[in-house]
C-alpha cells in the first residue's frame, strides 16, 4: 500500500551554481536520484550494510564512512543542498563505501524489491510534524516500518530517535505492531551527537532511541 501523504515540503532555498551542478553532473557513481533508482544492489559484496534514511547534513553517515571502511554505507535524503553536502564530502575525503539516493524515503522502498538486505537502518530525529493537522505527514507510520521491516534482515536492528514525546509514543505503538520486540531508553549517550541531538539537547528535551530485535 502506498503512502499518497508526502512527510516532507520542498525548501525554498536556491542552490548555488556549482551545488546545482554537483547534483547534475556528480562524478560519483554511487549517486543517484529517486527516479532513477531500480533497486538496492546485490552485487555489493561488503560484510556489513548500513541505511540511513534522512541523513541531514550528513555528518553521521560520513564519520561511520570513515571509520568502518569494511561496511558498505547507504543514505537517503530529500533535500538536495544536504546532498550536495554529503557529495562534496565524499568526494574531499575520497569515500568509496558509500551511497546516496537524493529522493523521498518512501518512494524508494516502493521502487525497491530486494528484501532481506540491510544489518542496521537508522533514522535519526525524523521531522515529528508537531501541529496536530500535520500529524498525518509523520515519516514513521505502520505502513513504512512494514517496508523498512522487508529491507531488513531477520538478525538486523532499526534504529529510531526522537526528541518529540508525543511522537516517540506514536513510534512506539507502530513499533509493537510490526516487530516481535523492541527495546527502549532514554537520553543514552552517543558515540556521535549529531546536529539535531545538539539542538535536543541544548534545549533540554528528552531524546527517546528504540532499538528493535
Amino acid at each position: 500500500m502506498k503512502q499518497s501523504i508526502k512527510s516532507f515540503v520542498r525548501a525554498r532555498n536556491r542552490l548555488s551554481k556549482i551545488n546545482r551542478n554537483l547534483l547534475n553532473q556528480s562524478p560519483i557513481d554511487s549517486f543517484c536520484r529517486v527516479e532513477h533508482f531500480n533497486g538496492f544492489d546485490l552485487s555489493q559484496s561488503k560484510q556489513k550494510r548500513i541505511l540511513e534514511i534522512g541523513f541531514g547534513d550528513g555528518e553521521n553517515l560520513i564519520l561511520s564512512a570513515l571509520d568502518n571502511p569494511e561496511a558498505s554505507y547507504y543514505g537517503i535524503e530529500v533535500y538536495e543542498m544536504g546532498v550536495a553536502n554529503i557529495l562534496k564530502a565524499i568526494e574531499c575525503k575520497e569515500i568509496s563505501n558509500a551511497n546516496i539516493i537524493l529522493g523521498d524515503a518512501i518512494e524508494v522502498l516502493e521502487k525497491n524489491s530486494v528484501e532481506d538486505y540491510f544489518d542496521e537502518i537508522l533514522i535519526f530525529f525524523p521531522d515529528p510534524w508537531p501541529k496536530r493537522k500535520h500529524n498525518k505527514r509523520r515519516l514513521i507510520s505502520k505502513i513504512f516500518l512494514c517496508d523498512i521491516k522487508k529491507i531488513l534482515k531477520n538478525d538486523g536492528v532499526l534504529i529510531i530517535k526522537t526528541d518529540w514525546q508525543e511522537y516517540a509514543d506514536e513510534i512506539e505503538q507502530n513499533l509493537k505492531k510490526t516487530f516481535e520486540g523492541y527495546k527502549k531508553s532514554v537520553d543514552k549517550k552517543s558515540n556521535l551527537v549529531t546536529k539535531y541531538e545538539k539542538i535536543a539537547l541544548k534545549e533540554k528535551r528528552q531524546i527517546t532511541c528504540f532499538e528493535t530485535f
